[in-house]
């Protein structure tokens, strides 16, 4: 079976492993304690899926690609349309704050257009599975979404946060450190 992805994350990955040192660039932004762990000769292994494709090309039941700019380049939930779940990929985390792509043009509203995306999704979910946190039933994608929109807005407006994904008390003891990153970051754009 193959590892599908869409065509721009699969453009994304190719001119990443274009680089000599391609590996250090991606254990740079994994926590230290497991960058030893994953496997990185696994990163490229991927079928990129035609421009604007919209389905997952097999015979199984019909999911849905849901592209979009938040994350990083290519970066798509999938809705499985027959079971009300979706598949969040690295959004909709209740234990980590939205990671924006730093790189793009506008990361803030990329983020906040896919979070609309997911708003649009709420009549046909009732799942929804992170990447990284826990399962959420009924009302968690609503929930998720509003907490993610809050950080984003506050990103963007300068505000104080009130994020417990980001405080003292946060889940994961280097969340605070990559939240002051991101912060600094968008501070030097402007």
């Amino acid at each position: 079976m193959p590892r599908y992805g869409t065509a721009r994350s699969a453009a994304s990955i190719a001119e990443v492993l274009s680089r000599p040192d391609w590996q250090d660039d991606v254990a740079e932004g994994l926590p230290p304690e497991h960058a030893d762990d994953i496997p990185m000769e696994m990163l490229g292994l991927i079928t990129g899926l035609p421009s604007g494709a919209v389905q997952i090309p097999w015979d199984g039941p019909k999911i849905w690609i849901i592209e979009h700019r938040a994350h990083a380049p290519g970066h798509a939930a999938l809705l499985i349309e027959q079971s009300r779940v979706l598949v969040a990929g690295d959004m909709l985390s209740d234990i980590l704050m939205p990671f924006l792509d730093l790189h793009a043009a506008t990361p803030i509203e990329d983020y906040l257009a896919a979070l609309q995306l997911f708003t649009g999704l709420e009549d046909r979910v009732d799942v929804v599975i992170p990447g990284h946190g826990s399962v959420g039933g009924i009302g968690a994608l609503r929930a998720r979404i509003d907490l993610d929109r809050a950080y984003v807005e506050t990103l963007r407006d300068g505000g104080v946060f009130d994020d417990p994904r980001v405080g003292p008390e946060a889940p994961l003891y280097w969340l605070p450190d990559v939240h002051d990153g991101q912060v600094q970051r968008l501070a030097s754009r402007g």
